[in-house]
């Protein structure tokens, strides 16, 4: 997977720079979409998507295996989602001594801001979960000896992840079907149709209603009052996140942070809570 995530990226990086050279060129007529082929460096954010989905197929595949890891790997694509808006705004600014109006695109100043917090902040959710995700990945398959609750509850993950993984690649060929119905390689290519904004608002839709089944699965495995608490969190952190895509500008930075912010929290607290030995009477 990582091989073909790697070819197609490369592919998609080429085309979109040659489609970019060849308007510059003038052979390619981008009429009114003339200006998002004026650097290369827009060329950037092909391959960037195509890495998305790689970040979405991990998400997937780490359900079953790991909630703290599926929920990090969330994090992980609203992040990627964030940076690769950076590539979106560089062509936009205007180098000049004046400061102000340098900085006269604040979304560009907000981008950058976000980005490292949310770097920083993902290195501290998967600090916490260091031990936790060393021993799922050292496991295969379903180990010997569990529960059988706890074996119907992670065959029941597998299934919510098959049926995650369908839903997305329907998503994905109807967005795709819809965008080249209506428009053309050019408009496709300065929009992003290969995952606009769009297609992930209604991912993370579907990703909220996975997270509130995990939640009432885990009722049935467990009543441990913390599990119980940090999965309710993931559903909120991941509500925060399907709420960025409505909003725009700082409001939407906001949200993103507060987003994997709260998920970190409630890790933290979490891994104290489990610390504490609760009197038996």
């Amino acid at each position: 997977m990582e091989r073909l995530i790697f070819v197609a990226a490369m592919i998609g990086f080429f085309l979109h720079l040659g489609v970019i050279w060849l308007v510059q060129l003038g052979v390619i007529d981008a009429g009114e979409y003339a200006s998002g082929f004026s650097n290369p460096v827009n060329a950037i954010y092909t391959p960037f998507s195509i890495i998305l989905y790689y970040e979405v197929y991990c998400l997937i595949y780490y359900l079953p295996k790991s909630m703290t890891v599926y929920i990090g790997k969330q994090f992980e694509v609203i992040a990627l989602i964030t940076i690769r808006e950076i590539f979106k705004e560089i062509p936009k600014l205007k180098i000049s001594s004046d400061l102000d109006q340098m900085y006269s695109n604040p979304q560009f100043i907000y981008t950058l801001i976000t980005i490292l917090v949310l770097f920083f902040l993902i290195y501290l959710y998967y600090a916490q979960n260091q031990k936790s995700i060393r021993s799922n990945n050292s496991t295969k398959g379903i180990p010997d000896g569990i529960p059988k609750k706890k074996k119907k509850y992670i065959l029941a993950k597998k299934f919510l992840a098959l049926v995650i993984g369908v839903i997305f690649v329907m998503m994905v060929v109807v967005n795709l079907v819809d965008w080249f119905s209506h428009h053309s390689l050019i408009e496709w290519l300065q929009n992003t149709g290969l995952s606009s904004r769009d297609l992930f608002s209604s991912f993370f839709l579907i990703l909220i209603l996975s997270d509130v089944i995990i939640l009432l699965f885990s009722f049935a495995v467990t009543d441990d009052f913390p599990k119980v608490m940090r999965n309710s969190g993931f559903v909120v952190s991941t509500t925060l996140i399907r709420l960025s895509f409505s909003v725009e500008g700082l409001a939407s930075h906001i949200m993103i942070v507060m987003a994997v912010l709260f998920g970190t929290l409630m890790v933290a607290v979490y891994k104290r809570y489990k610390k504490i030995e609760l009197p038996s009477d």
